[in-house]
């Protein structure tokens, strides 16, 4: 498997050989174009001129038209991109807000965008960045494929992976999505139109280094563009401030489709944006800054995210019924088995040490284990409760995490009582990512400053939820006053509020 970093031996040839033409026609968007003449040799082919399809254009309901290039079209229409469609944006969240039906295919589109978008508005109005069309391909590409890493159920797959102690680190979809890149690049032989529209190993690499968002492993800086272009890696994920096309769409795509009002305009943000050069820890970053006149609209940005995540993505039983599919997850391991395209079975914990056996799982996995019995019959139980609406019981919930010693006195009685963890805020724990971001002002373009701004206090909320078995389903009813009572017993002696909802 390749280390997300470098093409395949069999494809490096291709890009470093001196006997490919199109090495040294880097900077350059050429295409074969071939025509024959009959001789008494036969057929003569010649190489008379180069050409790419024009760009695509895609209907969207956030962006209206959108036109991408003919790469990302063929990118697009590979399987990898494909199982997008089959990956719900928002997980299990549609078993809450019915609409919440939308995937990973039109954001990861949306994102790619925005991005083009973003780098032609710099450079429309900072001609001197020399932001070229290769910079400006990779970053559509980029954030094309942002996603394709994505496990079923979107984030809750991260959380079952944790839950399956595989990772001495958190798990990564963003590594995983490296690797994907890697295998879809392999697996659809599109090295040859990489090459064909101006792109070389160098580009790969910033492709890679844009989706991760950092460093790849194995190495201590960035390495696919020049220091004078650090401003491309904040466009797509900026861990520094928050502020990145990424969430630019999900927020405005995550808010239509569920009707719920986000006044944020992203369109102001990049047409007030400038490049600047700062000096940093003793070194000097080209960076992005915004016009002081767009704070509000920045911070509506993160009023935006405050509010979905309170509203929507950190809802109650969109999160009780995350911990019932990542338990029917845990359940189902040791009976569901995934092939690679070498015949290795993987579990779905193990999945991804394989990019075409993760590429078969989706959120389809629910209809597999419920109805083709893949999963054994502990799993399937509990995704016919989550189709039936028969969910854990609640019980209120905390807004401080009580003392080890107190609530394992009360999981000693009730072992199958679990606090489940919420936690809203602006992106950045309890800090205001406005804070690290630079302003600047009309009459002084080149002198920045930061606004030191408090963020809302994060709220915390720790659900009291009680995993009811296949025995208890039916008559924990008959128990639940008594439980009741011994849990205010519990926070009255604790000296703890329980709050209901």
């Amino acid at each position: 498997m390749s280390n997300g970093l470098t093409p395949r031996p069999s494809h490096r040839k291709k890009l470093e050989g001196v006997e490919s033409p199109l090495v040294t026609a880097k900077r350059m968007k050429p295409v074969l174009s071939l025509t024959s003449s009959d001789s008494d040799e036969g057929m003569e082919r010649s190489l008379v001129s180069v050409t790419l399809p024009p760009p695509k254009t895609f209907h969207d309901m956030v962006h209206q038209n959108i036109e991408l290039p003919y790469i990302c079209y063929k990118i697009i229409n590979t399987p990898q991109f494909s199982r997008l469609r089959n990956l719900k944006q928002l997980g299990v969240c549609y078993f809450v807000y019915p609409s919440a039906s939308h995937n990973r295919f039109e954001h990861c589109i949306g994102t790619a965008y925005l991005a083009g978008k973003y780098c032609r508005t710099l450079q429309r109005n900072q001609p001197e960045l020399l932001i070229d069309t290769n910079d400006i391909l990779c970053l559509e590409i980029a954030g094309l494929c942002h996603d394709i890493g994505h496990g079923p159920f979107s984030h809750l797959w991260e959380n079952f992976m944790e839950r399956c102690a595989l990772f001495g680190n958190k798990y990564s979809h963003e590594e995983i999505s490296i690797q994907m890149f890697d295998f879809m690049i392999e697996d659809n032989k599109l090295w040859e139109l990489f090459e064909l529209s101006g792109l070389d190993q160098q580009d790969i690499i910033f492709i890679k280094e844009a989706i991760f968002g950092r460093p790849l492993p194995g190495y201590t800086k960035l390495i696919g563009r020049e220091p004078q272009k650090y401003f491309l890696y904040q466009i797509i994920s900026n861990d520094e401030t928050k502020i990145d096309v990424d969430k630019f769409d999900y927020l405005l795509r995550d808010s239509k489709q569920l009707n719920i009002t986000v006044a944020f305009e992203y369109e102001r943000v990049m047409e007030n944006t400038r490049v600047v050069l700062v000096e940093e820890e003793g070194e000097s970053k080209w960076k992005l800054a915004y016009r002081q006149k767009i704070f509000e609209n920045l911070e509506d940005l993160f009023r935006g995210r405050y509010r979905m995540h309170q509203a929507v993505y950190q809802h109650r039983v969109d999160r009780i019924v995350e911990e019932m599919v990542i338990d029917a997850l845990v359940a189902a391991e040791p009976y569901f088995q995934v092939s690679a395209n070498d015949g290795t079975m993987y579990k779905l914990s193990t999945a991804y040490n394989d990019p075409s056996a993760f590429m078969k799982l989706t959120d389809l996995l629910m209809e597999y284990i419920l109805n083709w019995g893949c999963g054994g019959l502990e799993a399937a139980f509990i995704f016919n409760r989550i189709q039936r609406r028969d969910l854990y019981q609640y019980f209120g919930y905390l807004k401080e995490l009580p003392k080890d010693e107190g609530w394992n006195k009360l999981v000693k009685n009730y072992p199958k009582l679990v606090l489940i963890h919420t936690n809203f805020n602006y992106g950045k724990g309890r800090e205001n990512p406005l804070s690290f971001a630079l302003f600047f002002d009309k009459s002084q373009p080149k002198e920045t400053y930061r606004v030191k701004c408090s963020a809302p206090p994060a709220q915390s909320k720790f659900y009291i939820v009680y995993k009811t078995d296949k025995e208890e389903t039916m008559s924990f009813g008959v128990n639940l006053d008594i439980f009741k009572t011994n849990l205010k017993e519990w926070a009255h002696e604790q000296k703890i509020i329980i709050y209901m909802e």
